[in-house]
């Protein structure tokens, strides 16, 4: 099951009054509700057995719940980007391995947040190293800590602050931190032969993003970051996202780095603007970015840190 400690993180709980609700009434809250919810798992049975996406030289995604899950497997190598939750986790775990017993070279989390690091408790033990970001222990601990779920977390055992590189078989895989973002401590994880990288949380495809202000997020620094990785690949990478829009697959090109800052540099002027015309940021609750009608309403839980970071 989910840790708890995602839900606070990505929800802003609101209290309702006992009166009585027209059905109707009662209808339109439960769909806010859910639309402010938007990772939060129901309890299930063990996952069914993922289809495993390849791009290239072995590298490739899996979806299912919560954030993508990158991977690289090969004769000589496995690794895992990412762990979603313990069932989802062992899943992708057995259909890597096909049947045999073997171990991860490596995994990473690509940030702290639940929906990516639950399943390390299943694919940490099976994995020869297990590296993060410097900040991340500290922040996934402060959350168990919240949700009061401290000791059935599993946590990097390695970290990095600016890059970090390894050779796993005939693959190099190189971890990258460009600044507070997402988060404050999101890595880029480049596959450089096959020339994939996987962006976690860092490129919500074409949808509504999290905005991690309590984490160390921080708006304009994300939009200065996807400027400079656009600039360090080419068109010829291949890019995995941590989340996407219903219907879209959760990878694409350097192009879909632009229009996720576009979004962002829209939404910051579009929050701007109304704070500077006297708006509280309750008002600007379901916000449409001008151009961006597509992407759906802007809920708080983007709303609120944007405005913070702006009033700071």
């Amino acid at each position: 099951m989910r840790n708890p400690a995602c839900v606070l993180s990505y929800t802003h709980t609101r209290f309702l009054s006992p009166m009585p609700l027209s059905r109707r009434r009662f209808i339109a809250r439960t769909a806010v509700a859910a639309a402010a919810l938007p990772f939060v798992p129901l309890a299930r049975a063990a996952a069914p057995r993922p289809t495993l996406q390849p791009i290239r030289r072995g590298v490739g995604y899996v979806t299912g719940r919560g954030g993508t899950i990158g991977y690289l497997r090969s004769a000589d190598a496995l690794v895992a980007v990412d762990a979603q939750f313990p069932d989802s986790a062992q899943a992708v775990l057995d259909a890597l391995r096909d049947g045999t017993d073997r171990r991860l070279d490596l995994l990473v989390n690509t940030h702290h947040h639940a929906d990516h690091t639950s399943g390390n408790t299943v694919l940490a033990p099976a994995a020869d190293r297990h590296v993060a970001h410097v900040a991340v222990p500290g922040l996934q601990r402060a959350a168990a800590v919240r949700s009061g779920a401290y000791d059935t977390q599993a946590y990097p055992r390695e970290t990095f602050d600016g890059t970090w590189r390894a050779d796993v078989g005939d693959e190099t895989v190189a971890l990258h931190y460009f600044g507070p973002a997402h988060t404050a401590g999101d890595a880029v994880v480049h596959f450089e032969r096959a020339d994939v990288v996987h962006m976690g949380d860092l490129v919500f495809h074409r949808r509504q993003p999290f905005v991690d202000g309590a984490g160390g997020a921080s708006v304009t620094r994300w939009i200065a970051l996807l400027e400079t990785v656009h600039g360090r690949f080419s068109d010829t990478t291949a890019f995995v996202f941590g989340h996407a829009a219903d219907g879209l697959a959760p990878t694409g090109t350097r192009a879909d780095l632009l229009a996720m800052r576009d979004f962002l540099t829209a939404l910051v002027a579009a929050v701007q603007a109304r704070l500077a015309a006297g708006d509280a940021p309750p008002a600007l609750d379901g916000l449409i970015v001008p151009g961006f009608d597509a992407w759906g309403p802007t809920p708080m839980r983007v709303i609120e840190p944007v405005a913070a970071e702006l009033t700071r």
